[in-house]
């Protein structure tokens, strides 16, 4: 867990690749409408089956039973605007992003013709980093910890910004713009941050937890931009290099289920690690990744991709999503 701290961070990257794709891959002739079909058609069925799943998982471990009352917030996705609920990671926890997400999606069609229309999105983006740095700052010191956990962890309001910065970067490199530095320094700043994160962490409480998770989101961000631009940049001129490999980008396609997945599969090992040696509960941990990546890719391919297809049919389009960044730009919505 000490390793791992700080992977919630993924959380951020995923919202701010989520605006990249989208903002790239869209037609600004596609209609709301059918553009909002094409979004639940794309994360609902996988959402739906994992909710369904996750109600038998407490009986093979040691988790609480979900919540019934929290059954149609989950459904729905509206679960995350509720404060102080037990509601939030009910069923599939990791389904409190896409209630996130889909807040993220009402907004899109919206957000993309600003943004498309406004000069400098560099702008754009300084505002929205101020702005987050000034809640974090604000609510860390004048609110409770409850309120400053919920609204800048969990609100989609706040994580929005996040999706937003996604959508500018995406926004600034459709009309020409380039990043100066390469993949490898992306890496290494994003691992200077992380280090910087373990620091913090040691000298604050002795690594007895990870920093709060605003801030760590918050240093994570400047290396998830670099690292979305500098692969993205690097598959545009024809050098995508071993990111661009059938493995990688199949892996890509498997990302969203390996994301839905991995949590009821996490629960269902727990049991097993308890009073076990590091060298047998490491095992266990691979067994869990294995595992999780391989259910992911049976997900994608016989429940993701024949949803997405038949929900998709029934408006009047077949055509799906690319699945990474590394296809984003050989297809378009």
């Amino acid at each position: 867990m000490t390793v791992f701290g700080y992977g919630f961070t993924g959380v951020s990257f995923f919202f701010v690749l989520s605006g990249f794709v989208l903002t790239w891959s869209h037609r600004p002739d596609v209609h709301p409408g059918q553009f909002y079909r094409n979004r639940v058609a794309r994360i609902w069925p996988l959402h739906v089956l994992t909710m369904v799943v996750s109600i038998w998982v407490p009986a093979f471990s040691l988790m609480a039973s979900p919540s019934w009352t929290a059954a149609p917030f989950v459904l729905t996705l509206t679960q995350a605007w509720i404060p102080a609920s037990p509601f939030l990671y009910s069923f599939n926890g990791v389904s409190w992003s896409l209630s996130c997400e889909a807040f993220f999606y009402l907004l899109f069609p919206l957000l993309f013709r600003r943004i498309a229309i406004h000069i400098r999105v560099a702008r754009i983006a300084g505002i929205i980093i101020v702005a987050l740095v000034i809640s974090v700052i604000w609510l860390s010191v004048y609110a409770s910890i409850p309120t400053a956990d919920y609204v800048l962890g969990n609100m989609p309001l706040y994580r929005l910004g996040e999706f937003v910065l996604g959508m500018c970067l995406a926004t600034a490199m459709k009309r020409g713009w380039r990043p100066r530095f390469q993949l490898l320094h992306a890496v290494g700043l994003t691992a200077l941050a992380t280090m910087g994160l373990f620091a913090a962490s040691l000298i604050l409480n002795g690594m007895s937890g990870p920093v709060p998770v605003v801030f760590a989101n918050l240093v994570m961000i400047p290396g998830f931009l670099a690292l979305i631009a500098s692969s993205a940049s690097r598959d545009l001129s024809g050098s995508g290099g071993i990111m661009a490999s059938r493995t990688l980008v199949r892996l890509g396609q498997w990302s969203f289920g390996l994301y839905i997945v991995h949590e009821l599969v996490i629960k269902l090992a727990k049991p097993f690690l308890n009073d076990l040696p590091p060298g047998d509960a490491f095992a266990v941990a691979v067994l869990v990744v294995a595992v999780s990546i391989t259910l992911s890719g049976l997900l994608h391919e016989f429940i993701e991709k024949p949803a997405e297809w038949w929900l998709r049919s029934r408006g009047g389009s077949k055509k799906t999503l690319p699945a990474s960044p590394l296809e984003v730009h050989h297809s378009k919505d």
